[in-house]
Order: structure tokens, then C-alpha cells, then sequence
């Protein structure tokens, strides 16, 4: 944590790089966006919080390593029915793109 002058100068120096460069106030996430160390992590076990396209990713790793849903579902926290709905869409993606996920 931060004092409270430190905190105050990075706020006006963020706020001086936005005037300066010209870049936006506000940036709107990419929905699509993976963040691969996230997905890394949860194949890993660990239990990092996931958007819906890193949870695809993932169950799309652990399929390709030859697990079922039951075991994919425990290993993510989730539940089993929503790892039967993150393989159907992995496998849709695969589809759509010829291709596997990374």
C-alpha cells in the first residue's frame, strides 16, 4: 500500500501519460482476450478467477490430455454440467477455426 502523497502523484501521472499521448480515460476489455497465465494456472490446479473464454481454453487442455468432465470439473471448481457446456464449446471453437486451441 502506498502513502497517500505516493498515491496522489501516480494518480496525476497516469492522468498526465493520458493527456500527453492522447490515449483514452476509460479502456474497454476485449471480451475475446485470453490471459494465458491464468489458463496456465487453473490446468495447473491452482483456482485463479477465469472469464468464460479462459475457462473454454482450459477445459480445451485438459480434454486434449484425456480427461472426462467429471475429473475436468473438479480440477477447475466448477460444476459438472458447466464443464459438459465449456467442452461442447471448446470443441465448437475447434470447429469453427480448424484448428485446436492453444
Amino acid at each position: 500500500m502506498a502513502c497517500a502523497d505516493c498515491w496522489e502523484r501516480a494518480i496525476r501521472d497516469d492522468e498526465r501519460a493520458v493527456v500527453l499521448f492522447g490515449l483514452p480515460r476509460e479502456i474497454e476489455p476485449d471480451p475475446t482476450y485470453v490471459d494465458q497465465v491464468a489458463v496456465e494456472l487453473a490446468v495447473a490446479g491452482h483456482k485463479p478467477r477465469l472469464t468464460a473464454v479462459e475457462e473454454v481454453e482450459a477445459v480445451a487442455i485438459l480434454l486434449r490430455r484425456g480427461w472426462r468432465d467429471t475429473r475436468i470439473a473438479e480440477w477447475l471448481g466448477i460444476r459438472p454440467a458447466r464443464a459438459v457446456d465449456l467442452r461442447a464449446a471448446a470443441t465448437a471453437s475447434k470447429t469453427r477455426t480448424g484448428t485446436e486451441a492453444a
